[in-house]
């Protein structure tokens, strides 16, 4: 059954030039940021393969409102249903995809498959027309009707599928119909159906209602009447013989009170049964209405049993945690194409999902830098200063040393990127002049130093008393034996009995060196309290480097960094 190959678009809603190559992916997941085009995207791949005639367009409907220039939508699809294949169909306006290239030739050749491409354009007069189409010499078309569409199986899961559980033509109901070899060209099985239960109501006696018929026929034959073989049953001028009428039921109740997630989930398993014999399933935000672990496992289940091509759009980090790197594609605004997901990005993507829905990612070296991250937003909300979420920012954990290849693979994917990170790395300074060379920000440590390093060389000491009351406080004596013994390895000398109140560059250094070796600050909170105690003393340290790495990631968070 047919899969898109490739889809254009144009001038439809908030997309003005669209291309993208699907190749034979089978599982294709959309995200990116609210009113990025992702349902258009759907809306649009809905559209060109739509099953019906009766299909509305409105002024809206034109990109930026406008009539003058046509919408038009392509989709170049494979594995054609044959019967569409034949000369009496479309079978002399078939074109090839080179599979060496992956370009597609109007020209069909032995080496090539097969494709078809059916365009979708609607003028100012908001009349949609469909065409298959070829540019063998020059465009030629033929128009393709709402019959031959349907033989694509492309339905299309959103706010607006109770349709989906009626028996009317173009449902999916309809379709498994006809799949089963019924001829519902030449019959209306479900009308059929309709009739044989009007006799059996027929048949059936209104015991209630008996005492009344026998009055009236009595009193009608005195005056001359006989109605012998009156009845109670149902006239057809209250129940219209539509096959839209008849609709799947749980018990008493129609399918279309379920709740928001219930159908969709069954309407997805109607076109799941549909699509054993292949078709185009899409699905937008396929997370509404279901818990994180019943989304989850919708996820995993259409990836795992798929006949056919299923395209879908997320928010939700957990269904994102359950695809690989190769299944997503990030649609941004602005763009003529998907930006695709390298596979360098699988680990961060199981542990920092909720960046890939952010516009702009720092990255931070580990978590303690993180819950830092957290804190300055925190304080920026507290001063009434734009927060992170309403500029589009995620903080996520670069996994220490994979921080520089997470920060290059965001921004090759699309992101704006800041890595926050230590400079005690050699081999990590090493890679960070090409970082900034792709236009990647780095806000890092000096001379060397970690992040608690710097923190410990820049506060001043009261707040240092603070981060040490607050790490004794976790794990009592240990703070001392374990200083006592940094303080020893540097050869200090005599570990001084005051050293709380010892405010010299030895203890500095020591107390930097001992907090990140026990990683005393390791996890986000303390990294927050970390940031906080910092925020606290913002004045006596903002000309000095720790200082001026909270200013770089606040102005970085503004989009004020050069």
């Amino acid at each position: 059954m047919a899969k898109i190959y490739s889809l254009k678009i144009s001038n439809f809603r908030s997309i003005r030039n669209f291309e993208q190559i699907f190749g034979t992916k089978n599982f294709i997941c959309l995200i990116g940021r609210g009113d990025s085009g992702k349902s258009t995207i759907l809306d649009a791949i809905s559209y060109v393969l739509y099953p019906n005639w009766n299909l509305s367009f409105y002024d809206t409907d034109f990109y930026d409102g406008e009539i003058n220039n046509p919408i038009e939508i392509q989709a170049s699809l494979t594995d054609v249903p044959k019967v569409l294949l034949q000369d009496s169909k479309f079978g002399l306006f078939i074109r090839g995809l080179d599979l060496n290239t992956g370009l597609i030739k109007d020209e069909l050749e032995d080496h090539h498959e097969i494709i078809l491409t059916i365009s979708l354009t609607v003028n100012k007069y908001l009349e949609p027309k469909w065409h298959v189409i070829n540019y063998r010499n020059g465009k030629q078309s033929i128009e393709i009707n709402a019959n031959d569409r349907n033989k694509f199986n492309s339905f299309l899961v959103s706010d607006y599928i109770d349709r989906h559980f009626s028996w009317s033509k173009g449902s999916p109901l309809y379709s498994i119909l006809k799949s089963e070899g019924n001829n519902l060209d030449d019959s209306n099985v479900i009308i059929d159906e309709f009739r044989q239960a009007k006799e059996r109501i027929d048949s059936t006696s209104f015991g209630k209602l008996e005492n009344v018929i026998e009055k009236i026929q009595s009193n009608a034959s005195k005056f001359g009447l006989n109605i012998s073989n009156t009845n109670n049953t149902i006239d057809f001028k209250d129940i219209a013989l539509l096959d839209s009428k008849i609709c799947l039921h749980e018990d008493k109740i129609p399918f279309r009170l379920k709740g928001k997630g219930s159908k969709r989930i069954i309407s997805i398993a109607i076109q799941t049964e549909l699509m054993k014999e292949g078709g185009i399933q899409l699905i937008d935000e396929i997370e509404q209405g279901l818990e994180p672990d019943r989304a989850q496992h919708l996820a995993r289940s259409l990836k795992k049993n798929n006949f056919g091509q299923t395209f879908i759009t997320t928010h939700s980090r957990d269904v994102l945690v359950e695809l690989n790197a190769e299944d997503i594609l990030i649609m941004k605004k602005r763009i003529d194409n998907l930006i695709t997901v390298k596979n360098e990005l699988q680990g961060c993507i199981r542990k920092n999902p909720e960046a890939f829905f952010a516009e702009k990612v720092i990255v931070c070296e580990g978590i303690t830098e993180v819950g830092f991250c957290r804190e300055i937003n925190e304080f920026r909300i507290n001063s009434n200063q734009n927060n992170a979420a309403n500029l589009g920012i995620r903080f996520a954990d670069g996994g220490g040393s994979k921080c520089s290849d997470y920060a290059q693979s965001f921004s090759e994917a699309g992101y704006e990127v800041c890595l926050f990170c230590d400079s005690d790395n050699d081999d990590f300074n090493r890679k960070k002049e090409a970082l900034r060379k792709i236009g990647i920000t780095i806000v890092d440590c000096e001379n060397n130093n970690a992040l608690e390093h710097q923190i410990f060389l820049d506060l001043p000491w009261e707040g240092i008393r603070e981060l040490l009351n607050y790490q004794i406080d976790l794990i009592q004596e240990s703070v001392k034996d374990s200083l006592l013994s940094a303080y020893k390895s540097y050869g200090y000398g005599t570990f001084p009995n005051d050293w709380l109140n010892m405010d010299i560059l030895e203890m500095r250094k020591v107390l930097g060196f001992t907090s990140s070796k026990n990683k005393w600050f390791k996890n986000i909170q303390h990294g927050e309290f970390l940031s906080k105690v910092c925020l606290k003393y913002f004045e006596a340290i903002k000309d000095k480097h720790i200082g001026k790495q909270i200013i770089a990631l606040s102005n970085w968070m503004d989009n004020l960094v050069n």
